[in-house]
């Protein structure tokens, strides 16, 4: 039999060579023989188990989705009761921080998040959920943490088509949702889904959506999301279908069918107010150019003031986020109306469509972009584009 030292075999196992002797005279390494001080270890000896080390603990299998509440039909049951059908407490935490996000509870959501185990079946969930949050609050570093810890659960699951399909639609996400459209993956700019599970793709058409809406494609993004809620309805709504009618308001506002639009806007917002999911709506509120305020300022007024408030988070923080990935200089010292206004010139309106558009005077619009190149310290309002322009459009 062939022998090598000590110092030989702790080079092999990682270890040094104290832990070697140790192995030797508590007997653990069959064959190992003492000449005078010094042992010597069978050539191919393996490295005995550390008894001091529990063995590592099978993590369960992702949860296969991007989030729970993707499937989750809000029907006119309460939260506490749609919670309490889950199959157990893991599902139900789950439940609460993601209904909490959409909430526009930021702050909630993340303390409830914060105590999910880290080998929870949801861990993936969890960091689509701070994902978003770090969005929301303008957290460039956070973002990155997360984004590295996707790319970790990745090599983690390489061996899991529909783990990996899960991970590509949160990294999706972030740069569908700052409006990074070169960023976005092929398959997304491709509007190609058939390597997502099925569940998973109402939402991937919200994200194509997100996509064609940065990429100017206004008439395209009607056609995918009528095409998309075009199935008979069923009682309630999910959370991809209200965050496709969003969508759907927003194209037909760049369109010019702004009646219609403000008629899907105000059923949107009847399904939604009753369980408070407002933080859809604050995503979008610039974009739909002053829609929502026309729809919610009167039958909606409570809700408007949440929307308004989520809104002012949202704006700060995605413009941080768009700003720092795309390297851009968007502004974020206007209120929601002054941005809608200066979107709208951006648009290539005239003073008079954006006065006719938003329901408000000719002086209105003057006085806001008035005070909107102050705030940017422009002396033409053509020069207020590169503050404002979030889009790839060709003005």
């Amino acid at each position: 039999m062939k022998y090598i030292a000590v110092g030989e075999a702790a080079e092999r196992w990682g270890v040094d060579s104290r832990a070697v002797q140790r192995y030797c005279a508590s007997g653990k390494i069959r064959g190992a023989k003492k000449y005078g001080r010094a042992w010597m270890v069978p050539d191919d000896a393996e490295r005995p188990p550390d008894g001091r080390k529990k063995p590592a603990e099978a993590l369960p299998p992702l949860y296969p989705g991007l989030f729970l509440m993707e499937n989750i039909r809000l029907d006119g049951r309460s939260a506490d009761e749609i919670a309490a059908e889950l199959p157990d407490e893991e599902h139900r935490h789950e439940f609460f921080w993601e209904f909490a996000l959409l909430q526009g509870k930021t702050k909630t959501s993340m303390e409830i998040c914060d105590r999910i185990p880290k080998n929870s079946r949801f861990r993936m969930t969890v960091l689509h959920g701070r994902n978003v949050a770090a969005i929301r609050r303008g957290r460039y570093g956070a973002l990155r943490r997360s984004m590295d810890a996707l790319k970790n659960l990745r090599k983690e699951q390489e061996t899991c088509p529909v783990a990996c399909s899960c991970i590509d639609m949160a990294e999706a996400v972030v740069y569908a949702s700052v409006y990074a459209a070169d960023r976005c993956p092929e398959w997304l700019q491709r509007g190609d889904f058939s390597q997502l599970p099925v569940d998973a793709r109402p939402f991937a058409l919200y994200l194509y959506a997100l996509y064609l809406n940065a990429t100017g494609q206004p008439r395209r993004m009607l056609g995918v999301t009528e095409a998309a809620l075009a199935r008979p309805s069923e009682r309630g709504f999910t959370i991809p279908e209200l965050y496709l009618r969003i969508m759907r308001v927003n194209a037909l506002v760049a369109l010019d069918s702004r009646e219609q639009a403000l008629e899907l806007l105000e059923h949107a917002l009847e399904l939604a107010v009753p369980y408070g999911v407002f933080a859809p709506f604050s995503e979008q509120l610039a974009t739909m150019r002053g829609a929502l305020e026309e729809v919610a300022r009167t039958r909606f007024s409570e809700a408007y003031k949440q929307i308004l408030k989520g809104w002012k988070e949202v704006f700060s923080g995605w413009t941080e986020i768009h700003n720092r990935i795309l390297d851009k200089e968007n502004t974020k010292l206007l209120t929601a109306r002054e941005y809608q206004i200066a979107l709208f010139l951006v648009d290539g309106k005239s003073y008079k469509e954006i006065a006719d558009s938003m329901h408000i005077s000719l002086a209105s619009v003057n006085y806001s972009l008035q005070m909107i190149r102050e705030k940017l310290g422009v002396k033409k309002s053509r020069d207020l584009v590169r503050f404002v322009k979030w889009n790839q459009t060709t003005l």
